[in-house]
């Protein structure tokens, strides 16, 4: 008997001390998507590319409170003497943002040149994201200069590379303030014609419009640059508008622009409408551009989407223009009564939403404009 009460005694004792292992290993060592991290981690090392994409993708679909634990494990990982580990390192790290901030010292000697040029635009990439709406302090200025070299005096060249360098600044937004005047080289970023180097440019412009009033030195160039290629990249005039109607040219050279790109109405409508939302922003400083908006309001005839989207995009401008938009109160209200039909090339659900958000917009510019609640319609 008494053995027999030893014997489930040392039983029990052993159970105990392997649950509390498993539990131990499980908190160390947790499942994702199915498998041990130890398992993913491994696998991202693979000599074979799909399965590291595989592990990859895993490790960055990990949930947040996870992360903390996994970091550290990439951050050995960005050390590796193979390029492909390093790389796909960084993507995740990147991909768990503010979480991985205490890998931002590992990750900037990626941006050098002598590392494979995907490692430096995913470094570039991951710094982005990782301190993206950043406090300022010395670190990230420091990063930010490391950056705004690779498109300056550490020119690289992969414009992939200076692409993702510029954007990354344009993350960080604000606290990278110190490097707004260097941000002139990717504005310029030009050999011959390229659309490799137009992307630099674009994410130049972006940044530019990150960085809001702070980059109000580069808004001439930026205008300059609308006119030139402004109807393909939307972000030109996007930044424009965040950055503010500076001087008394900024507005006649938006509405310059929105006659000129195109021989139709509906011609380059992206960027129309993206015109339109930045006089908007200016609110009743763009009382000069009514006359252009009641021209649109009356010309275009709901055949696509496109004539919806630039109505939309219009009354909001009125309506951000105000009391001093009073003579495009006719335009307004024809919009009020406009009718629901089928656009073509558009599902019914979709139709019905564009004519929607057109009269709403209209109900909202005619109280901006009157002080009065719009007429009911039938």
């Amino acid at each position: 008997m008494r053995r027999s009460r030893t014997f489930c005694a040392v039983l029990c004792a052993g159970l105990l001390v392997a649950g509390l292992g498993d539990e131990a290993r499980g908190a160390d060592d947790p499942v994702i998507k199915g498998r041990r991290l130890s398992r993913w981690l491994t696998q991202l090392r693979s000599r074979n590319i799909g399965l590291q994409m595989r592990a990859s993708r895993a490790l960055k679909a990990a949930p947040e409170e996870l992360r903390p634990k996994i970091v550290p494990k990439l951050a050995a990982i960005l050390g590796s003497d193979r390029d492909n580990d390093r790389f796909v390192a960084a993507q995740v790290l990147g991909e768990y943002g503010p979480a991985a901030r205490e890998t931002v010292p590992l990750l900037v000697p990626l941006l050098k040149g002598t590392q494979f040029e995907r490692n430096r635009a995913a470094a570039a990439k991951a710094l982005g994201q990782i301190l993206k709406d950043a406090r300022p302090s010395p670190e990230v200025e420091s990063v930010a200069r490391a950056l705004s070299a690779k498109y300056n005096e550490d020119y690289d060249n992969y414009a992939d590379v200076r692409r993702e360098s510029v954007r990354a600044v344009g993350m960080i937004g604000p606290a990278a303030k110190a490097v707004i005047p260097r941000l002139t080289r990717g504005l310029t970023d030009f050999k011959k014609w390229s659309e490799k180097h137009q992307q630099v440019r674009q994410q130049a412009a972006w940044t530019c419009g990150r960085m809001g009033p702070l980059a109000k030195e580069h808004i001439d160039r930026l205008i300059a640059m609308m006119h030139k290629e402004g109807h393909d990249l939307r972000e030109i005039v996007e930044a424009i508008g965040l950055i503010g109607p500076v001087h008394e040219n900024v507005i006649p050279n938006i509405m310059d622009k929105i006659e000129s790109a195109g021989k139709w109405l509906t011609s380059h409508a992206a960027f129309k409408v993206a015109a339109f939302e930045a006089l908007a922003r200016f609110g009743e400083k763009s009382a000069p551009a009514a006359p252009l908006i009641r021209r649109f309001l009356r010309e275009l005839k709901n055949r696509g989407r496109s004539d919806l989207l630039l109505k939309t995009a219009a009354l909001k401008t009125l309506a951000a223009i105000g009391p001093a938009a009073k003579e495009a109160i006719p335009e307004i209200e024809s919009q009020l009564r406009l009718k629901t039909s089928r656009v073509p090339g558009v599902s019914s659900e979709e139709s019905e939403s564009l004519f929607k958000d057109v009269r709403e917009a209209a109900a909202k510019a005619y109280e901006s404009v009157t002080g009065k609640k719009p007429p009911k319609t039938k």
